[in-house]
């Protein structure tokens, strides 16, 4: 069974009279939403899917935390950010003067990928939430059991807990009313809660009225299972930061049970995503670009599900930007040709079924990637050249089922592998004609003299390609070899290259005749 449906069972179990199952999923926006984050919005989505699989209503959740402070400034943003340290992202300008403010640069690119994926979230703003009072009581409530808060965050941490401590702890940030950051400290605090007294380091003393003035948030490990309470979630996923001995999920639990009565929601760790051959974390606040927008310039929305839903989130895997993007678009058809035939097993099934959820299947064509990558630059990417070439080796695809993909190979052939883009020396090869033996040269001149009088088919030309350096009808591996590397050499100024039967086929003979003179 898939893990999602494994989850779906669970959560139906454990609420069997429920007529809604709320599902959630978050992200503070402190820079571009990676691939990372969209993890934990793509582990939520499949266990949504599973539940409305199972007939179950659902609502899906998610919450950007853009009350959150401005922490650190990344690489991308301008050095004199440093100023806005301690704000909340809401009330930070756009630093690209774009959007509205800092949230809006970030969160809009995210939320427009999700939709491009099929991926229907309810967005929940925490900056108008706590701005619009909708957690005023909740937060006088913490304010009430403020020493109980204490006592449970001091019961995960070494150090001692201190009486002093404990009475001057005030689980809330209040946002200054003068310069709006966050470097404050409650001076006083009314018997009632609702009423408290700060000072800022910008010299700024006020009182606040908890019931009208809504600058106030609650910390995290507070503000989250408040959270949880507030929208009644039954599932959500975190991070492995998240999930350790005494992290945030584990303090978090306690704190909904001990002080806002709720059991804590369902909970599934998940893993970091890597790039290929990137070992550093991706980090939203590090400024990292690797975002699902970025990622659906170069692969399909459907791949992109796929390599997610193949994982237990628990397990962390690779996604690749270099030449194994050709590989991962070979796996992904693999797959679906096995799926599309009837012939897959209970899990490929449901790969495909979660992956597919959001596509029109009568409007996707698994186009070979590969062939895409070898051909589209030898005709500079010409669309309608590489249409016509595909028909001479066979391929009867229409040029509308040739672009989605060709587009995104395009992309990411241009911007991340210029290495493999392959096209045709401009003029013959004489540095490496000069270094081939008599017999050698004999190979190039049969194959030569075969294209120049033939139109030959694709078979006919990978019968060729094999019949030529046989000693006396009996095939040579290493004279095979050797003459495929030569043919390459005078072709590519490479030793390899695309499958050479289709290349040869599909190329115009004028242009191929020309660099094999010898």
């Amino acid at each position: 069974m898939h893990w999602a449906d494994e989850v779906a069972n669970d959560l139906i179990a454990k609420h069997p009279d429920a007529e809604v199952f709320t599902c959630a999923s978050g992200i503070s926006p402190s820079g571009p939403v990676h691939i990372g984050n969209f993890r934990e919005v793509i582990t939520t989505y499949f266990v949504v899917k599973a539940l409305r699989d199972l007939g179950k209503k659902v609502r899906f959740i998610y919450s950007w935390d853009s009350y959150d402070r401005l922490r650190k400034v990344s690489s991308i943003l301008p050095a004199d950010y440093t100023q806005y340290i301690g704000m909340p992202y809401s009330e930070i300008p756009d630093p690209f003067k774009q959007n509205k403010n800092f949230e809006a640069a970030f969160e809009k690119p995210m939320m427009d990928a999700v939709k491009e994926m099929g991926i229907d979230a309810e967005f929940i703003f925490q900056s108008d939430e706590y701005k619009g009072g909708r957690y005023a009581k909740n937060i006088i409530e913490a304010l009430k059991k403020r020493k109980e808060i204490y006592d449970i965050e001091m019961s995960f941490k070494t150090q001692e807990a201190s009486d002093e401590e404990r009475e001057n702890f005030y689980p809330i940030q209040i946002y200054c009313q003068k310069c709006g950051h966050d470097f404050t400290k409650v001076t006083s605090l009314s018997e009632d809660c609702t009423v408290v007294d700060y000072e800022c380091k910008c010299g700024h003393k006020g009182t606040l009225d908890l019931t009208k003035d809504f600058c106030v948030k609650l910390p995290w490990k507070v503000d989250w299972p408040m959270r949880w309470r507030e929208e009644n979630v039954m599932f959500e996923p975190g991070g492995r930061d998240h999930s350790s001995q005494g992290g945030s999920y584990q303090v978090s639990s306690v704190i909904a049970r001990k002080i806002f009565n709720f059991e804590p929601p369902m909970y599934r760790m998940y893993d970091f995503i890597n790039l290929k051959g990137q070992t550093k974390k991706i980090s939203s606040s590090s400024g990292t670009d690797m975002t699902p927008s970025t990622l659906l310039k170069i692969y399909q929305p459907e791949i992109i599900l796929w390599m997610f839903t193949r994982f237990l989130p628990e397990k962390s895997f690779d996604i690749a930007l270099d030449s194994d993007v050709l590989r991962t678009y070979h796996e992904f058809d693999r797959m679906y040709a096995t799926y599309k035939a009837g012939e897959g097993d209970e899990m490929v099934n449901r790969i495909m079924e979660l992956a597919l959820t959001n596509t029109d299947e009568s409007k996707f064509y698994p186009v070979d990637a590969s062939l895409i990558a070898s051909f589209a630059p030898i005709v500079n990417f010409d669309l309608d050249l590489l249409t016509k070439l595909f028909e001479k080796i066979g391929q009867k695809w229409t040029k509308e089922q040739i672009r989605p993909r060709f587009e995104k190979i395009k992309h990411w052939l241009q911007n991340y592998c210029p290495e493999q883009i392959i096209k045709l020396l401009t003029s013959p090869n004489k540095e490496f004609i000069a270094t081939l033996n008599d017999e050698e040269k004999q190979w190039i001149l049969k194959l030569k003299d075969e294209i120049a009088n033939k139109n030959l088919t694709a078979d006919e030309m990978q019968t060729l390609l094999y019949d030529i350096p046989k000693i006396d009808g009996t095939p040579d591996k290493a004279r095979q070899k050797r003459f495929f590397e030569i043919v390459y050499n005078l072709l590519l100024g490479k030793d390899k290259g695309p499958r050479l039967y289709l290349f040869l086929t599909a190329v115009d003979k004028n242009e191929i005749l020309k660099l094999l003179d010898l």
